[in-house]
């Protein structure tokens, strides 16, 4: 008769010769009774717990029984074909309902005696209750390292664990210490520092991602994907960065429908909790604004526990990642809607979303260069002031003083690395000299060479500048940038509008209707007293303005507007734009 045989052991802290002893076993029975067995119905699990029903080996079995490849199958003892009582009876009764007789060697049970329906059912449970104290004594065991100081499966970017306390010899040889606990890497920690700054800079999580892909800064576990938005989002969330730890905060569960396991957060009294502030890697005023910026941004994405769609929040996308210097930041003072853009010829216009929608009589458009042109006219003039200009001028001294004082540290971030590269080099060598080496091996060999040799250059840079005196760049230098300063913000967009947020607040569009001359816009923001800005009514700024401006005319039921563009232009005593509207006169007959 034709058998098979299955073998299993569930922990890789066990034999892997446990196989073969379960196989010597079954094929000594099999002799015995004179079946056959072919090694190739020989099914095998190495370090796989008995509760998962997704091991290879067992799927294999299940596939080869609904074949009917064999009519027999033999296991050292029915733990090894599930120790959960749920899943055991339903293979077995699977396998019988395929024709296949299971028999278990050192319980002595077969599924074709009716009298060990019982048995097998009693032994089910026993091998349940025995992983179920496993779990116990595993978690008590747990709990006494917690309490005596020790970290238990905590592995975190960031740190390394070390032994401590006495070493000693287990049952197998093996050396193991008292104990371990965390210390800082401090290659790692500059890599967390780097990801929150940035992030509460205004960077989003997907370009920090790009960011660190593109400088080639190594994760914990190097893969060719390199850093993904997810891993840093981890980050950023951390309480282990700021010294907080928390462990046994969720327990596992596996789902008895699909296998899969999933979290289950615990009672809080159940948690251990310790602060431990040399363990503290991200600064708390840093932290603070880190989280502030992540529930903000949060409110942008649609979806939570509990809510559907945008249910619940407020905001917009632009408000946390703006398209253009100042995206978001204005309102209309008529109705208090947004004012974006609502065409996108000539760079965009800017209009009141409440009229397009019909909710406000506020039609009047004005280009978005001209916007941008004139409000970082009299941002470049406040700067510009000698009182400011002195201020400003202080700070960037200071921020290079500070530069200056943080080189040693640099350099010993940077020394730290160079060492772990070094490490990671002599590594590769060894697997070459002992004739493990493949092309694989080498790609890496010579990319890590590559990269020893670069951090080396970076750190006799840093060394040969340590004891370099650093000042700060001549007033000529500051007051250039200043005076292109639209330019300079215009490299990192997402970031400067952002900053004139938060220099300039909400910008209030108030439409002005002069008694002669054309309409225009006041604006009111934190920089109240402004000097008179004007344009020349001949100067490029005079185009005609956009069709979506004509389309808006069309759909109100007085042919001419209530307010009328027209060419002339007037001061203003705060902020003016001055839309370019000749084509909305054209249609109305003005």
């Amino acid at each position: 008769m034709q058998a098979a045989i299955y073998a299993r052991y569930s922990s890789e802290n066990q034999r892997p010769e446990s196989i073969d002893d379960q196989i010597s076993s079954c094929r000594k029975l099999a002799k015995e009774r004179q079946y056959d067995v072919e090694q190739a119905h020989i099914y095998t699990d190495k370090a796989a717990s008995g509760a998962r029903e997704d091991r290879p080996g067992l799927a294999a079995l299940r596939s080869a029984a609904v074949a009917g490849e064999f009519r027999v199958l033999l296991i050292d003892d029915l733990s090894r074909l599930a120790r959960n009582t749920l899943l055991l009876l339903s293979v077995l009764e699977e396998l019988r309902f395929h024709g296949v007789r299971v028999v278990s060697v050192a319980d002595g049970l077969d599924t074709n005696d009716q009298d060990a329906t019982v048995g097998i059912q009693m032994r089910g449970v026993f091998n349940e209750l025995q992983l179920l104290d496993l779990r116990k004594k595993t978690l008590r065991g747990q709990i006494g390292q917690k309490q005596r100081g020790f970290i238990v499966g905590e592995a975190t970017y960031g740190y390394r664990s070390v032994a401590v306390g006495e070493i000693r010899m287990d049952k197998k040889g093996r050396p193991r210490p008292e104990g371990y606990k965390m210390t800082i890497e401090p290659r790692e920690a500059a890599v967390i520092l780097r990801v929150f700054k940035e992030f509460a800079a205004g960077s989003s999580e997907s370009r920090i991602v790009k960011h660190l892909n593109a400088d080639g800064v190594p994760g914990r576990r190097r893969t060719k994907k390199g850093w993904s938005p997810a891993t840093v989002h981890r980050l950023l969330r951390n309480e282990k960065y700021i010294g907080r730890w928390v462990w046994n905060r969720t327990e596992t569960r596996r789902d008895p429908k699909t296998g899969r396991r999933r979290q289950f957060p615990k009672p809080e009294s159940e948690w251990f909790i310790s602060e431990d502030q040399s363990l503290r890697i991200v600064p708390q005023e840093l932290w603070e604004r880190t989280q502030h910026r992540l529930a903000a941004v949060r409110k942008v994405w649609p979806g939570g526990q509990g809510k559907r769609g945008f249910e619940g929040q407020r905001g917009g996308r632009v408000a946390h990642y703006p398209t253009d210097l100042l995206s978001g930041s204005m309102a209309c003072a008529c109705c208090g809607s947004t004012i974006a853009k609502v065409s996108g010829k000539s760079g965009g216009y800017y209009g009141c979303l409440g009229a397009k929608k019909g909710a406000c009589d506020n039609h009047l458009l004005v280009r978005r260069t001209l916007v941008e042109r004139v409000v970082l006219a009299a941002v470049r003039d406040r700067l510009a002031h000698p009182e400011n200009l002195d201020y400003v001028f202080q700070k960037l001294a200071e921020a290079v003083a500070s530069a200056s004082t943080a080189t040693p540290e640099t350099i010993r971030l940077k020394e730290a690395e160079c060492d772990a590269e070094q490490r990671r080099v002599a590594n590769f060598i060894e697997f070459v000299a002992v004739g493990r080496g493949s092309r694989a091996l080498g790609e890496a060999l010579t990319a890590s060479e590559t990269r020893l040799t670069d951090l080396r250059a970076d750190l006799e840079g840093l060394r040969r500048s340590e004891h370099e005196v650093f000042s700060a760049p001549p007033r000529e230098w500051l007051v250039e940038r200043i005076a292109t300063i639209q330019t300079v913000l215009e490299r990192r967009t997402e970031r400067s509008a952002l900053l004139l947020r938060k220099l300039l607040g909400p910008i209030r569009m108030e439409p002005v209707m002069p008694d002669i001359g054309r309409p225009y816009y006041r604006a009111l923001s934190n920089l109240d007293a402004l000097a008179i800005v004007e344009f020349d009514p001949d100067s490029p700024d005079s185009e005609p303005g956009p069709t979506a401006l004509r389309w808006w005319r069309r759909r109100e039921s007085n042919p001419r507007p209530k307010i009328r563009p027209r060419r002339t232009l007037h001061a203003c005593p705060r902020l003016v734009f001055h839309p370019r509207c000749e084509s909305a006169t054209k249609s109305t007959g003005g």
